[in-house]
């Protein structure tokens, strides 16, 4: 696409000022001297330009105007013929850097990516080894809750064992009191009957012998009733202290429940660390090719640079060989005009009169 602001005045005034310096107008020349315009602009400016000054440093030589127009028109497809192979090598190199830096940048944000990735893991890995460590430790002290749990369960046994044999020897004791109560029972009707037999005799003593009998036997009567309160208190604390032993049995239930819990929960962190462990190697491996890549695409960039650097080599050299072959021209140019004019002059000679 032209650029805006070269007309046929600039391009006339360009030209005429690079004639005056003594040398030939050329595309590359004008373009030079005014600093901006594409070639594709440039040229037909310039022909139209040559051809409205009446560019005739050849036509003076005598040259057949038909022959003038093919090497103006050869030299100008040759001109321009390189200008498009030069703008086309510009193009398709720049077109291959920008999408090399494309895909350069691609991997380098696709690198980044990852590396956050393996970061997030790593993260992820931490708070894991974290939450197992505050298991464990959750795991030891529900370990050491439940052996508390079965040392006060065991307490507790040895209790309701204490309990039932004092139980048991209240018991004991309360029949022997019965024995001995229906062994004073039957003594005192004994006794009775005997004082019948001999209430004549001792009506006094016996008296006295029933106001003591009484009095133990109201003494014996507190103390069963001293005994059966008793009783009931012991079978009162035994009924609570079997009302722990159940408590602290099904405490002990729910803490094995949760031991189990715990246990399974452990498990599975477990097994979600082995695999996010799995998963960061696998990721690390990524990243290693992610790597082998990034060097492998950096080798290519410098290929592509060194070619790059070939081919403007390349145009270079295309250039220097089309401003050899320039200067051959117009060395030709010269030749061929000094040539005409020696033959011209020779033409003159033959043609003039013989004295």
């Amino acid at each position: 696409m032209a650029r805006t602001g070269v007309s046929y005045f600039d391009i006339a005034q360009a030209a005429e000022s690079i004639r005056h310096r003594g040398d030939e107008p050329t595309v590359d020349r004008v373009r030079e001297e005014l600093g901006t315009g594409s070639k594709s602009t440039i040229a037909p400016l310039l022909k139209r330009w040559k051809s409205e000054t009446g560019d005739t440093s050849v036509d003076t030589s005598g040259l057949p105007k038909d022959l003038l127009d093919a090497l103006k028109a050869l030299h100008q497809r040759v001109q321009e013929e390189a200008d498009r192979k030069v703008d086309a090598a510009r193009e398709e190199c720049a077109t291959t850097v920008e999408q090399v830096q494309r895909e350069v940048a691609q991997l380098r944000n696709t690198l980044n990516e990852r590396n956050d990735n393996l970061r997030e893991l790593e993260q992820k890995l931490q708070s894991s080894d974290e939450e197992n460590r505050n298991l464990r430790k959750t795991l030891e002290d529900t370990q050491k809750a439940l052996t508390k749990s079965e040392y006060q369960r065991e307490e507790g046994s040895a209790r309701v064992a204490e309990l039932r044999a004092d139980l048991d020897e209240l018991k004991q004791e309360n029949r022997t009191v019965r024995e001995h109560f229906e062994h004073y029972q039957q003594r005192t009707a004994d006794d009775r009957q005997q004082e019948r037999d001999q209430f004549r005799q001792s009506n006094g003593q016996l008296n006295n012998q029933i106001a003591n009998l009484n009095e133990q036997l109201a003494l014996a009567g507190e103390r069963i009733a001293n005994r059966e309160q008793k009783i009931e208190e012991l079978r009162a604390d035994f009924a609570q202290q079997l009302s722990e032993l159940r408590g602290t049995q099904q405490a002990l239930a729910t803490n094995r429940a949760e031991f189990e819990s715990l246990q399974r929960s452990f498990a599975q962190q477990q097994e979600l660390l082995q695999q996010v462990t799995t998963e960061g190697g696998d990721l690390r491996e990524q990243v290693a090719i992610l790597s082998n890549t990034n060097a492998v695409l950096a080798r290519e960039s410098e290929l592509q640079r060194e070619a790059r650097n070939k081919l403007e080599s390349e145009i270079k050299r295309q250039r220097d060989a089309l401003a050899s072959l320039s200067a051959e021209h117009q060395l030709a140019i010269q030749q061929r005009a000094e040539l005409e004019g020696q033959l011209i002059q020779l033409v003159r000679t033959n043609q003039a009169p013989v004295v």
